[in-house]
């Protein structure tokens, strides 16, 4: 059957999942993930600056299944970047509790969280994989044949009585629905929407505003499967906007739309795809930055039309055969209305490892 990947791009090898297996009720286990990272972005537009992230994760953790339905994950997520003062860059504590009942899964504490929602780049940050892996809250899955359902709310910022800041959380929703599926073709409908807070009524913070902002999509996916050897060409096209409902007045614009369209090409563990991005006044908080038109280089920078042409090259593959997954890639792209020719490159190197006990 033809297999469909969850996002514009094919990111599995970046998701996370707390499997829970019914055979191991009453087991204690070790899992183990190592993420090693090298993503350089030469970017000279006026929109994003490039820039370099190269180091490795660590993520062990504690597992115990009390029931067939029931699974506990303890452990530390760790962040080293090469070249950096300290150890780790970051030292995340990790505690999830996943419950699953027929279709249903439900989680509390460490969610399968940044890449794993399978949202669009313009609304979810390519680098969240990176810098915001770990995400804490709620969420709530469906996983059907016909219907899959991702809802969630991450809280990011906890606020104390009387604090200098803001308290701040992001809700999302990714809800896909399977209109055809046979042997040679599959059609999929679906739905994102991603909600960013910054508020609070007990802090002290009276210079950054109270803002409510909403992002959504709402995109069709063909695929079509071309023989055998894992072919297959995959169509991907979207409608996006932006809202603002608080009154903020930080941007020029309190709403704005965006329209994507992804042509992918996969041969076995090659995936070649052509983007296409034009948007105006498109803002997304937590979205990759080189869509917005709003500039993290300089905030006088506002672009209100972004018209963008990517070239992906995408290679996954186990590593000489070995349990490290490699996904490796280069992406040009093209600036239409700066006329700016700029590209990435990124190498992954994924090792996860499972080990359970009597």
């Amino acid at each position: 059957m033809v297999q469909l990947v969850f996002a514009q791009l094919p990111n599995e090898v970046l998701t996370d999942k707390i499997d829970l297996v019914q055979t191991d009720s009453g087991k204690f286990g070790f899992s183990f993930i190592n993420t090693n990272y090298m993503r350089n972005t030469e970017y000279f537009n006026p929109i994003e600056e490039g820039r370099t992230l190269f180091g490795y994760q660590l993520q062990p953790k504690f597992t115990y299944q009390p029931s067939a339905n029931i699974k506990l994950e303890a452990g530390v997520w760790l962040r080293h970047d090469f070249g950096g003062n300290n150890p780790f860059t970051t030292a995340i504590p990790t505690f999830s509790m996943k419950a699953k009942k027929g279709y249903s899964e439900l989680i509390f504490g460490t969610l399968e969280g940044a890449l794993s929602h399978g949202m669009l780049e313009p609304i979810f940050n390519i680098n969240s994989v990176i810098d915001r892996r770990i995400e804490n809250g709620f969420q709530y899955k469906i996983n059907r044949q016909k219907i899959k359902l991702d809802t969630w709310i991450n809280w990011e910022n906890y606020l104390e009585p009387n604090e200098f800041d803001k308290e701040r959380f992001t809700a999302g929703i990714h809800a896909r629905l399977n209109l055809l599926e046979n042997e040679k073709n599959k059609i999929n409908t679906y739905y994102q929407m991603m909600v960013s807070h910054q508020g609070g009524q007990i802090d002290t913070d009276t210079l950054d505003p109270f803002m409510m902002q909403i992002n959504q999509a709402l995109g069709l996916v063909f695929v079509r499967k071309l023989g055998t050897n894992n072919r297959a060409i995959f169509l991907d096209v979207a409608a996006l906007n932006y809202q603002e409902t608080s009154d903020s007045k930080v941007y020029p614009s309190k709403s704005g739309m965006g329209y994507m369209a992804n042509l992918r090409w996969q041969v076995g563990a090659n995936n070649f795809q052509l983007s296409y991005w034009n948007a105006q006044n498109f803002i997304a908080p937590r979205g990759t930055y080189l869509y917005q038109s709003a500039s993290t280089v300089d905030a006088k920078n506002y672009e209100v039309n972004r018209q963008l042409l990517f070239f992906r090259f995408i290679h996954n593959k186990a590593l000489f055969n070995s349990p490290i997954i490699a996904s490796a890639r280069i992406e040009p792209v093209y600036d239409l209305n700066n006329g700016i020719f700029d590209f990435s490159y990124s190498l992954y190197l994924v090792y996860r490892g499972t080990w359970r006990f009597k």
